[in-house]
């Protein structure tokens, strides 16, 4: 049964992770067989602080509650990619029954619930051999995540489509952000790369940043846009909202300079 009548209600989530800047350009020695291992979140290591004149929030855009927050288990070696899917069925079992068999992944507010230890344990499973994680190497390729999602929401009795917003330079940020305001999310595939959490303080924000220590697959879901003034001139940084797949860090900021491998927007019906 069509769950999209059921949720009314619309909140934006807190602030995940920044894309500000350039695009750096691609890594060395890049393939088509990259694996994806989510490696770890290494603790802060850095930090930047912009001290301002004035602060203007110019754009703040995520889909309808955000997505849900859930994280590998115990027996998932390299799982990032059973994470992501999961965070993508998860999302869509709000708007089409059945996706999370027996369970809702969302209250009647249309928030989503917390991670499930029988349901979506058995989704993440069920996800990890579908994409043959660790079958053929460490972690799953480009490939082996989009078909073994696929054959989940098809099992299911729905469609996927995946549509590439581009890769490295050419991701289009554009149709990311038309994305987002249809209530779509979309999958990333980085390399190892720094995420960021912002702070406010008084005419100041502080953006700390930690470091994925390999390639990983995570779920954007929002955009969200700030103008500093400050004493020198203006800038405006421009951030992805991500749900990391990370426990503890469920969600982050991911800077626009950082090299995407690949983003597709996923859409089931």
């Amino acid at each position: 049964m069509n769950k999209t009548n059921r949720i009314k209600t619309c909140a934006l989530l807190l602030l995940c992770l920044p894309f500000c800047g350039g695009w750096t350009t691609a890594p060395n020695n890049q393939t088509d067989d990259d694996r994806y291992v989510g490696g770890e979140l290494i603790a802060t290591y850095a930090s930047e602080t912009i001290s301002y004149v004035s602060r203007e929030v110019v754009e703040n855009i995520s889909t309808v509650k955000g997505t849900p927050e859930y994280r590998a288990v115990s027996g998932m070696e390299n799982g990032c990619g059973a994470v992501a899917g999961a965070i993508i069925v998860g999302f869509y079992d709000k708007y089409y029954g059945n996706l999370i068999p027996d369970w809702d992944s969302y209250y009647s507010t249309g928030t989503y619930r917390m991670q499930n230890g029988t349901y979506v344990q058995t989704l993440l499973f069920d996800l990890y051999n579908r994409m043959q994680t660790n079958v053929v190497a460490p972690g799953v390729s480009q490939d082996e995540f989009k078909n073994g999602l696929q054959s989940y929401v098809v099992d299911h009795g729905y469609n996927l489509q995946y549509t590439s917003l581009g890769i490295g330079n050419s991701f289009n940020y554009s149709a990311f952000k038309t994305a987002v305001n249809s209530n779509q999310p979309t999958v990333l595939f980085v390399q190892p790369s720094n995420l960021y959490l912002l702070s406010e303080r008084e005419n100041q924000d502080v953006v700390n940043s930690s470091n994925i220590s390999g390639n990983h697959i995570m779920v954007a879901y929002g955009y969200y846009e700030v103008k500093y003034t400050l004493s020198t001139g203006t800038r405006t940084d421009k951030y992805l909202r991500v749900a990391t797949g990370f426990s503890g860090t469920a969600t982050a900021f991911y800077k626009i300079g950082s090299y995407v491998d690949a983003a597709y927007k996923i859409t089931i019906n």
